[in-house]
């Protein structure tokens, strides 16, 4: 429902079928009596208007209407000089919200604020009150965006299922102080969990959030939060701390603590910190309230200060630490501290003929209780050239990394490795394309990529932070198959790969892709961190990868690794995406990877019908026949209420234990929701 029309240049304006005016500045109007004075409109059957004062009566019923609500009375009194009015036996409707209501009688002031005695307020049609709040005195204040209520009594459909003796609540979008929404849930790790979160609006650049937890097999716990906006996007930040004095299952008080920032000092230098601790290992998996915090192995804690020259130099200095809390891991597994870490790379702003020259450089001392410790200084210059072309690309680099290792291993006793390595990488391709018709072009795009590096013993050195990643289409053009820098492999090696595309002429949008490589190796690679290190053998297992999303609603991915030399898939993947606007999705996933998983996921949200919806998800384990995770949920959505309740059950640790948990919620359009949602359990 819209605000009216009315006039708001400060003038008085009244329109009658008859007017009786006197001498004395009285008037009485009647017959489809209009008056409308800044911004407000009253129409009624009758009125009578003294001039000298700015007052006003109507006999026989009103309607009142401002840019914020309308009012329908029984009587009114309007002081148009003091911009007040009084309304007997009213009904009103909020615009903003779509509320209505009715009140044994109203006062308005100049500045729109209301009070509303003897009041019942809703969100529903008049037709169907499913639920109402009804309080003695209720003050709507559109300046502030909030309504209070003395004696409030929240009914649903008749009973009574909320009483306070003085309530607030929103009648607009903005931010303010106040109860957030409370959570309420179930689950085998906590019990009965209630958290009733409380939402302070300091000022515009910061705010707070104060959550106390009721956990039925835990205890009370109090949670916190501060946040805050720097002038001028300088930056922002946030601070957390929560504590559980008694854990009542383990006896013993538990606690986190957590800051982030992340800003700059000025247009070249930035800043980001980081840090989290918990008080065990086993905190975010008994006490954290989502699957992604059980699922965290590491907390990180980091600073970090950039430096960004223009066009050309770069610097980072980092100090960085791990809390483990992943209770499957061991000492001898944790990682490693870096404590320093200095990054500076530098490229050559302009090109000679094409040639660019540059440097990456890193110097981090590694440190970790009864393991060797050093530090390792990196530097790589290189040369680069690049040829760009319509049709074609070509391109190349020669490096030299030059790594010094200073160790200090048990007994203090020292020892130095010193790695040299040049190494070479050619790269070009070809780009075809054809106009397919309906406004498509596809294109055709062949890549040779070849990469030579000579073997250099590098057993004698620690393996401080490198790992073998997942082979993907990426990895095909990689200078090297390990994460880090502990390990460089040699290589003497082409890759072939070629990539098609569908793409939509007037919006650039790819509606398909695919592509295909493979590593050949005229010899095998020697340098290896395991005995189950497979990447050296003569050539890579072959990728494939395909993506399609033609129409809006509709996308899907499907990857393969094939091992020819084994005939044998060694991991895949596919997902289907349907995502209609009329509620609908259906996701379909399936994963695996030889040796260690093979999964399907399934996720829906379906309507079923003008007012109910369904949401699931399923992931299942083909290799123990087990489900990892369920969920199944059902939404009730009327015009001015909706009810969810859904039941999961989860892996919640490391372990492999599972929960059991149950969420409910009931939102009360424009009042309030009270618990948990259902959508946020799902992945996005």
């Amino acid at each position: 429902m819209m605000p009216p029309e009315v006039r708001d240049d400060g003038r008085v304006s009244l329109s009658a079928d008859s007017i009786d005016a006197t001498r004395g500045g009285i008037s009485q109007l009647s017959g489809d009596v209009q008056l409308q004075y800044r911004g407000t409109r009253l129409r009624t059957p009758s009125l009578r208007y003294d001039q000298r004062t700015g007052e006003a009566a109507t006999d026989g019923g009103a309607d009142f209407a401002n840019r914020a609500f309308s009012i329908g009375a029984d009587d009114a009194d309007v002081d148009l000089s003091a911009g007040t009015a009084h309304f007997e036996g009213a009904r009103f409707t909020l615009f903003d919200r779509g509320a209505r209501g009715r009140a044994a009688s109203i006062d308005l002031s100049d500045d729109v604020r209301a009070q509303l005695d003897d009041v019942a307020y809703t969100t529903c049609p008049p037709e169907q009150p499913d639920w109402t709040l009804r309080g003695s005195r209720i003050t709507l204040n559109p300046d502030t965006g909030l309504g209070t209520a003395r004696n409030a009594r929240v009914s649903f459909f008749g009973v009574p299922i909320i009483y306070l003796p003085y309530f607030t609540f929103p009648i607009d979008d903005r931010r303010r102080t106040g109860f957030l929404v409370p959570d309420f849930g179930d689950s085998d790790t906590t019990g009965v969990d209630i958290s009733a979160p409380f939402y302070i609006n300091i000022s515009p650049a910061l705010d707070a959030t104060v959550t106390p937890r009721y956990m039925a097999r835990r205890g009370n716990q109090l949670k916190n939060s501060f946040r805050y906006l720097l002038a001028d996007d300088w930056g922002r930040g946030e601070v957390q701390y929560e504590v559980l004095p008694n854990d009542e299952v383990l006896d013993e008080s538990r606690s986190l603590i957590s800051y982030a920032h992340e800003g700059r000092l000025s247009d070249r230098w930035g800043l980001l910190a980081q840090f989290t601790e918990v008080s065990d290992r086993g905190y975010l998996e008994d006490l954290g309230t989502t699957l992604d915090l059980a699922a965290i192995t590491h907390l990180k804690r980091e600073a970090r200060l950039a430096y960004q020259a223009p066009a050309w130099f770069a610097a980072q200095l980092t100090v960085e630490d791990y809390q483990t809390v992943d209770r499957s891991v061991t000492e001898a597994d944790e990682p490693y501290r870096r404590l320093p870490r200095l990054q500076i790379s530098a490229l050559s702003p302009n090109d000679w003929n094409r040639f660019r020259i540059g440097l990456d450089s890193e110097y981090v001392n590694f440190e970790r209780e009864g393991a060797v410790e050093g530090t390792r200084l990196d530097l790589r210059p290189y040369v680069s050239y690049r040829k760009d072309a319509v049709g074609w690309f070509a391109g190349g680099q020669i490096d030299y990394r030059r790594t010094d290792y200073n160790l200090r291993r048990a007994g203090d006793t020292q020892s130095s490795f010193v790695r040299g390595l040049p190494s070479l990488s050619l790269d070009a391709g070809l780009r075809f394309d054809r106009d397919v018709g309906g406004g498509v072009l596809q294109t055709l795009e062949p890549r040779l990529f070849y990469l030579y590096a000579p073997f250099r013993d590098q057993q004698g050195i620690p393996v401080f932070e490198t790992a073998l990643p997942e082979f993907s289409f990426v990895q095909l053009f990689a200078r090297n198959r390990y994460s880090g820098l502990d390990r460089i492999a040699d290589a003497n090696q082409v890759t072939a790969a070629v990539t098609t595309r569908l793409l939509e002429v007037g919006t650039g949008r790819t509606l398909l892709e695919a592509a295909l490589g493979q590593i050949y190796r005229f010899q095998p690679s020697q340098v290896s961190l395991d005995d189950m290190d497979t990447a050296r053998r003569e050539n890579s297992d072959i990728i494939g990868t395909v993506r399609y999303n033609t129409f809006s609603w509709l996308s899907a991915v499907m990857g393969i690794q094939w091992d020819p030399a084994r005939t044998r898939t060694n991991r895949g993947y596919a997902a289907v995406e349907i995502r209609p606007n009329n509620g609908y999705r259906l996701d379909i996933a399936y994963r695996f990877r030889r040796d260690l998983l093979e999964q399907t996921d399934l996720v829906a949200s379906l309507p079923l019908g003008a007012n109910w919806s369904a949401v699931g998800r399923w992931n299942f384990s083909i290799t123990d026949s087990s489900t990892r995770e369920s969920l199944l949920g059902v939404e009730y959505r009327s015009c001015c209420w909706a009810a969810r309740v859904a039941g999961r059950r989860y892996i919640a640790n490391t372990l492999g234990e599972f929960n059991t948990s149950l969420y409910l919620q009931l939102e009360l359009t424009g009042l309030s929701r009270i618990g948990a949602g259902i959508q946020e359990l799902l992945p996005p």
